[in-house]
């Protein structure tokens, strides 16, 4: 088929929705939860220790939704369950910025998390994968790079905005923004199939010969509870995300000048307790 043909294959749209799927996924769910923590924190004054365990328990949930997601996919379909994600993070995200006690914030994460979930690497995976065979690695990379771009857009402008405006109408502003766009393209691109519109795998003619993985020939169903690769894997992620929050963020304690009372601040210098605001407003005393 001739390149011109190919790159007006509509699965190529469907790569497009799948970039843009995962610049509000990731940004909202993967590259996010570093800020929320900070600006919970500057909101609320809760210890870091207990918002650091809602961060925790937000990546948790989304590993256990992502083990059931090709089960929710079969029952209720792609489309369905990627709205269902993106409502689901907007709404956790949005409980982060307003929780007003520590067990409004653990709920929020059961919502943000399992949206993240919905709206991750998983996700991508099955909404491309059944439009291509051979262009399938090409695709889901090209598709995968909008997870790249989130951050890139993402961690600075929640930094900005939250800046700005406040957690909770930056919050706001982007949730609806990101849960209205995941909704079109459901409906748009993501609720299509290539055997509903009688296209095949690649663009390629119905006919053709090409590679197919259909569900006969898929590999036997591995019971992942029972493997130890997949439990030592899962545990060794699931730990590399738990202890940066707990380490990275360790206060120092230093005699401040403006005041005789010990000073405190953030691994980034940007609160202390003298009780103002700013990277450089307490300087340090000279240690005795």
């Amino acid at each position: 088929m001739p390149p011109s043909v190919r790159l007006s294959f509509f699965g190529w749209r469907v790569v497009a929705g799948a970039f843009l799927l995962a610049v509000f996924g990731w940004g909202l769910g993967f590259y996010g939860p570093p800020v929320y923590l900070h600006a919970v924190q500057e909101q609320r004054g809760w210890p870091l220790l207990q918002i650091s365990a809602a961060v925790t328990t937000h990546f948790l949930i989304g590993a256990i939704v992502v083990a059931n997601l090709p089960k929710l996919y079969r029952r209720f379909g792609i489309a369905a369950i990627t709205k269902v994600g993106a409502l689901s993070l907007a709404l956790g995200v949005i409980g982060w910025s307003e929780a007003q006690q520590p067990w409004q914030l653990f709920a929020a994460t059961l919502l943000s998390g399992a949206g993240w979930a919905a709206t991750g690497a998983a996700a991508i995976n099955e909404i491309v994968a059944p439009w291509f065979v051979r262009s399938r690695p090409a695709a889901l990379a090209a598709a995968y790079n909008g997870a790249s771009i989130g951050g890139v857009v993402f961690s600075p402008l929640w930094v900005v905005i939250v800046g700005f405006w406040g957690f909770p109408l930056a919050a706001g502003v982007v949730c609806i923004a990101a849960f209205i766009t995941v909704w079109l393209l459901s409906d748009f691109l993501f609720a299509k199939t290539p055997h509903e519109m009688g296209l095949a795998p690649d663009g390629d003619v119905n006919g053709t010969a090409t590679t197919r993985l259909s569900s006969a020939q898929s590999p036997p169903s591995i019971k992942i509870w029972s493997d130890i690769g997949f439990l030592t894997l899962s545990a060794g992620m699931t730990l590399s995300l738990f202890f940066p929050g707990r380490l990275g963020r360790t206060p120092v304690f230093a005699t401040g000048a403006c005041s005789r009372r010990p000073a405190c601040w953030d691994y980034d210098g940007y609160r202390n307790r003298c009780g103002h605001s700013g990277p450089y407003t307490c300087r340090l005393a000279d240690a005795d």
